[in-house]
């Protein structure tokens, strides 16, 4: 499980961002809420019908989920190394996949690279405002 450690805190994360409760989210995922709570808590993995389920009851795309699960890991092996004083844009290296050669021509790679720089680091920079301008009673 390793590798999908913080996929519950996820889901968690992506429902409240949305503003929908345990409830209406496994009802229109089909499940219970019982399940759905375990799988936020990491008490259980989705099988991937499942998560699809509730990511799509949720609007989250393939990327979004796994991108803000990529996020939310970088921001959890922060804090285990005592680094939470930081941003979180500030602790985020690019993903590897980004540094690994193609088989495009070096001048395509390298624009497919700086568009791809430029929309994670939007993203990034969206993700941590709705995070950090939430307030503790979710408005």
């Amino acid at each position: 499980m390793g590798m999908f450690i913080n996929l519950g805190k996820t889901l968690g994360l992506l429902r409240e961002l949305r503003g929908k409760s345990q409830a209406r989210v496994a009802r229109e995922a089909g499940i219970g809420k019982s399940q759905l709570s375990k799988y936020e808590n990491g008490k259980e993995l989705p099988k991937l019908d499942s998560l699809e389920k509730v990511l799509k009851a949720l609007g989250v795309g393939h990327f979004e989920f796994f991108y803000t699960l990529y996020l939310v890991d970088q921001r959890a092996d922060g804090l285990a190394r005592g680094e939470e004083g930081h941003s979180l844009v500030e602790k985020l290296s690019m993903p590897p996949l980004l540094s690994k050669s193609t088989l495009l021509s070096e001048t395509t790679d390298q624009g497919f690279a700086r568009v791809f720089t430029d929309l994670l680091q939007l993203y990034r920079t969206v993700f941590e405002q709705i995070v950090l301008t939430q307030r503790p009673d979710g408005t």
